[in-house]
């Protein structure tokens, strides 16, 4: 079965629907009025449940452990490297100072 592509024109000026007489459109068809297209999506639709740390659903399970490692409130401090290579940790005081001091990496060392 081929699928035809209708096209219409405007028998008279429609200003409700911005056509001149003569100007060709499209009528647009909602998926309800087309015989047994309801039933085709239902079949072929994918359905996806929210992923959990240990089942996939939309995103891997393993995607979901990661994402559920991000800190989403304030940080007390923060991690940065130089181009050389040290590490500094940003960190505010009490009074609303930035401190900034020589760190140590993830693997233990001090960096360069």
């Amino acid at each position: 079965m081929s699928t035809k592509i209708v096209q219409l024109k405007s028998a008279d000026d429609n200003s409700n629907l911005g056509l001149g007489k003569g100007e060709s459109y499209y009528p647009k068809v909602a998926v309800d009025s087309v015989e047994g297209l309801d039933a085709k999506f239902k079949k072929e639709v994918v359905t996806y449940q929210p992923a959990t740390p240990s089942v996939d659903g939309l995103m891997s399970k393993e995607d979901k452990q990661k994402l559920d490692l991000v800190v989403l409130g304030p940080l007390s401090n923060i991690k940065l490297k130089s181009p050389d290579g040290s590490i500094f940790i940003v960190s505010v005081t009490d009074n609303g100072q930035l401190e900034c001091k020589k760190g140590v990496a993830d693997d233990g060392t001090a960096g360069n």
